[in-house]
C-alpha cells in the first residue's frame, strides 16, 4: 500500500509553451464512475492521494472523491494573508503547499503564514529546487506576480524557518532538485523535516542515491527513515489508473538497492505521512 503524497489533478491550454488560464480539473464524467476510478487506482497500489493544487481544484476533488483525496491547497504565498490560510483550514485543508516565492522562503515576511500552519499542527509542503517554466510567469495559469528566482527555493532556505518554528511539520518536495545534499542535510538535521523523490529525482542514477543514503555501503537509516513516497503525477484523469507507475518502480528499485527492511519501506510508503497528518 502507498499514499502518494504529491499529486496534481488539473490541466490548461498552452500557447507558445506557456500554460494559460483557466486552470481546470482533469476529471470529467462519462467514461467511468468515481468509485470505479478509485477501485482501479487502489488495485495498482495507491490507497490515497494528496492533491497539492490550487484550492479551486483540491477542495472540489475532495468533495467528489471522498477520503481517497487529501487536500493540501497550493497558495500564492506572495499575496496570501494569515486570514486566508485560516479560511483554507476551515474548509478542511490538511496542510498548505508553498511554492514560487518572490523572496527566500526564509524571509521574515512569510513567517506569519508558517505560524498559522504551525498553530494547526498541519503540514507545510515546500517545493524545493528548480521549477518548470511556463507555469508561474506573468500571464500563466499560476502567475505569482513576478518572475521567480529558483535559488529562493533551495532546501537550505527551510533551515531558518524551522529555527523559528522547531515543531513545524515540513515535507521538502522533489528532494531539492538539483541540491540533493542540501535536502539530505535538512532531513538529517531537523526532526520534523521529511522529503520525497517526486518529479525529477527518479531520473538520476541509483548509484547517486545509494552514495547519498548508504555511503560506502553503510545504510544511513536516519536519513532513509525521513522519506515519503511522492510522484508529482497527474491523477483523476478518467481511464488513467496507474499514473505513478514509474515512480513506484523507482522507489522499489531504491528499496532493493539499499536492501531496506519492510519496516522502513512501510514508513516511506505510508507510515511517515500518516504520522505527519495525524493531528491536522
Amino acid at each position: 500500500m502507498m499514499i502518494d503524497t504529491h499529486t496534481h489533478c488539473g490541466h490548461a491550454d498552452t500557447n507558445n509553451g506557456k500554460y494559460i488560464p483557466p486552470h481546470r480539473s482533469a476529471w470529467f464524467d462519462g467514461v467511468e464512475t468515481k468509485e470505479q476510478y478509485i477501485a482501479a487506482v487502489r488495485k495498482n497500489g495507491i490507497e490515497r492521494i494528496i492533491i497539492v493544487d490550487i484550492p479551486e481544484l483540491a477542495f472540489p476533488m475532495r468533495e467528489q472523491f471522498g477520503d481517497f483525496v487529501i487536500p493540501i491547497p497550493m497558495i500564492n504565498m506572495n499575496r496570501a494573508t494569515p486570514e486566508y490560510l485560516e479560511e483554507l483550514f476551515t474548509r478542511g485543508a490538511a496542510g498548505i503547499k508553498f511554492i514560487s516565492p518572490l523572496k527566500s522562503y526564509g524571509n521574515d515576511s512569510f513567517m506569519p503564514l508558517y505560524e498559522v500552519v504551525d498553530s494547526h499542527r498541519a503540514l507545510a509542503v515546500f517545493h524545493t529546487g528548480y521549477v518548470s517554466t511556463g507555469f508561474y510567469e506573468p500571464g500563466c495559469i499560476k502567475d505569482v506576480g513576478g518572475v521567480v528566482d529558483v535559488t529562493d527555493m533551495r532546501p537550505m532556505a527551510l533551515d531558518r524557518i524551522v529555527r523559528y518554528f522547531p515543531n513545524l511539520k515540513v515535507q521538502l518536495a522533489h528532494m531539492g532538485n538539483p541540491w540533493w545534499e542540501e535536502a539530505w542535510c535538512m532531513i538529517t538535521s531537523h526532526k520534523n523535516i521529511y522529503a520525497d523523490f517526486s518529479g525529477r529525482p527518479p531520473a538520476r542514477s541509483l548509484t547517486m542515491w545509494a552514495d547519498l543514503f548508504a555511503p560506502d555501503g553503510k545504510l544511513d537509516e536516519k536519513a532513509v527513515s525521513k522519506l515519503c513516497f511522492g510522484s508529482d503525477a497527474q491523477y483523476l484523469w478518467p481511464g488513467n489508473h496507474d499514473p505513478s507507475r514509474k515512480y513506484i518502480n523507482f522507489y522499489e528499485r531504491f528499496y532493493e538497492c539499499l536492501n531496506l527492511s519492510q519496516e522502513l519501506r512501510d514508513k516511506i510508503n505510508f507510515g511517515n505521512i500518516q504520522e505527519l497528518l495525524e493531528h491536522s
